[in-house]
């Protein structure tokens, strides 16, 4: 009698197990009892960004899903561009960052990357105005971006040429954007790109407090937090980034007050963010205050938000280009059209309206940035319940998360070609450039918050492109996708 006890009792969970697994047969993920649908995610975690393609693709636009009991890790992804307007546009106040998402990165402090309401509308005002109508900020912006690009970035690149020598392309335009990044925020360069590639403290800190903001964001939260009070794993890591990067920032922010008050005029040469904020004496920038720790967190979003603005994109581009010869061909066509008199050792420069010019070669990095956005997802908190679009019911606290990668790669925006990479289809048959509303195409995001540095992108972008392709003539031998090819940094390129 035991032994038959025994074995019901070992085949009456097997048989729960089976009747669940039947049930949810025709189901693209299981959502079991207890772990939920967290063994799918855990099983494509090497792929996640594809993972939530397939389901946004097979569930219709718009899927819950559903994590273990405890702790919850619940959420709604989307790529449904009526339910992205609809979050990002039209009922823009009840979708915000959320007090979780301040939580995972209190490291910005309160900064506009974890700002929401008033205090994000205040600080998006006064970043307005400083990069939009601040003509002192805007010479010194085209002035220490040409000058890491003629004496750093296209010097590095020639060096590696002339010595045959295999090289990160990656590497070398992320140091690029550090240089410039810092000097648009603290006035200072921390020369990192050199063709010594040597490891700069603060960049390399930088990195480590990235990567653990993205573990924070894959643990649950009691998980993180426990190895924050025990400071093991990736928290130790990120405490001691931070005590870097900080000393950084407040050494940069210290001398920069220091500078300032022996002087009575601030050339348009040296007007950074720090100066900008900490010399002006009225309006709404000065009603933010001007305490160090105030300027450290604006300084370190800024940092955070652009220091691989223009590596991603361009490593991408690099990549797709050297995999489609007749797309370099093309963009090197426009080049000689709209630059008849360059020769081969001059950098080329061009205004705004110049390189509006450039059709194919705005439309070529379109579309990398369609197939391979900066940010692949992006989050927002539901404040309170609400309807989607889709017909789907979000509740107070739910956490969405958009899913920008899977919406370049709908056939309901784009066509069935939609996973071709196929720069034409941003040109219409008169040769203008096709406008794509930009719920659709939301690399820079949209609505109230869309991305303030979006022109500012395509502009070096663009610069970078040009002279590059131009001048250095790279011999493409070799595209590898990294181990973290499904990350947010993309992948690594190589060349000689």
């Amino acid at each position: 009698m035991s032994l038959e006890i025994s074995i019901a009792i070992l085949l009456i969970p097997l048989f729960l197990f089976l009747g669940h697994w039947y049930r949810n047969r025709n189901s693209l993920v299981t959502n079991w009892p207890i772990v939920g649908m967290m063994p799918a995610l855990l099983c494509n975690s090497g792929r996640v960004f594809e993972f939530f393609t397939d389901l946004v693709n097979f569930y219709g636009g718009t899927f819950k899903f559903k994590g273990p009991w405890f702790p919850s890790l619940d959420f709604v992804l989307t790529s449904d561009p009526m339910n992205v307007y609809h979050i990002l546009c039209r009922n823009f106040d009840n979708y915000e960052k959320g007090s979780e998402f301040r939580e995972i990165f209190e490291p910005f402090g309160e900064g506009i990357v974890t700002s929401d309401s008033h205090r994000w509308r205040s600080q998006r005002k006064v970043l307005h105005s400083l990069t939009k109508n601040n003509k002192k900020y805007a010479r010194y912006l085209d002035k220490i971006f040409w000058q890491k690009l003629e004496t750093c970035l296209m010097p590095v690149l020639e060096h590696v040429v002339n010595l045959k020598t295999e090289v990160d392309l990656e590497d070398i335009l992320q140091r690029f954007d550090y240089d410039h990044i810092c000097l648009l925020a603290l006035g200072l360069d921390p020369k990192t790109l050199s063709a010594e590639f040597s490891k700069v403290p603060s960049k390399v800190a930088f990195d480590e407090v990235e990567e653990a903001l993205l573990y924070r964001n894959i643990l649950p939260v009691g998980v993180w937090k426990l190895q924050r009070w025990l400071q093991i794993g990736e928290e130790k890591k990120l405490s001691k980034g931070l005590k870097i990067v900080d000393d950084f920032v407040y050494n940069c922010i210290s001398s920069k007050r220091e500078k300032l008050s022996t002087k009575t005029r601030v050339e348009d040469d040296e007007f950074d963010l720090l100066t900008a904020f900490i010399v002006e004496e009225e309006g709404e920038m000065s009603a933010l205050g001007k305490s160090d720790k105030f300027l450290r967190d604006t300084a370190y979003s800024f940092i955070t938000a652009g220091k691989d603005a223009i590596s991603t994109g361009l490593c991408w581009f690099f990549w797709l280009i050297s995999t489609h010869p007749y797309v370099e061909s093309k963009i090197l066509e426009e080049i000689k059209v709209h630059s008849p008199a360059s020769k081969d050792s001059k950098l080329m420069s061009f205004s705004g309206e110049e390189l509006n010019k450039f059709v194919y070669l705005h439309a070529t990095l379109c579309e990398t940035l369609r197939l391979y956005p900066p940010t692949p997802v992006n989050s927002k908190t539901v404040i309170k319940s609400d309807v989607l679009p889709s017909g789907d019911d979000v509740d107070e606290g739910a956490r969405i998360f958009i899913s920008v990668y899977s919406m370049g790669r709908m056939e309901e925006i784009w066509g069935k070609d939609c996973l071709e990479f196929k720069p034409e289809r941003w040109i219409s048959e008169h040769g203008d450039l096709v406008h794509v509303p930009s719920y659709k195409f939301i690399p820079f995001s949209a609505g109230p918050r869309v991305c303030l540095g979006k022109d500012l992108s395509f502009k070096h972008m663009k610069t970078v492109a040009i002279n590059v392709l131009w001048i250095i003539k790279l011999k493409w031998w070799r595209a590898k996708l990294a181990a973290q090819a499904a990350t947010l940094s993309g992948f690594t390129l190589k060349m000689v």
